[in-house]
């Protein structure tokens, strides 16, 4: 609902940084506050998340983000070894 608001062409442009959110941050911490008990709320409720959005096309577990997180150290690790014995 919140950002079907945002993109209503019958609304009013945002405001410039920083004026916009200073205007909704009493709103948006009272949604935050109630959205888990209190449907409206939930439907206003907005998880912000960067560009980077557009680039995510699969789901991945947890396990094996960890994984690969666990194979890049150990690399990682290894890379380094290897440059403080030269």
């Amino acid at each position: 609902a919140w950002t079907d608001a945002w993109e209503d062409p019958s609304n009013p442009d945002p405001l410039p940084m920083p004026f916009q959110p200073r205007l909704v941050r009493e709103a948006q911490a009272r949604i935050s506050r109630t959205a888990h008990n209190n449907e409206g709320s939930e439907q206003l409720a907005n998880y912000f998340v960067g560009q980077i959005v557009g680039s995510l096309n699969h789901v991945k577990s947890v396990r094996s983000v960890m994984e690969e997180f666990a194979v890049q150290y150990a690399d990682t690790m290894e890379q380094l070894d290897e440059l403080m014995e030269e």
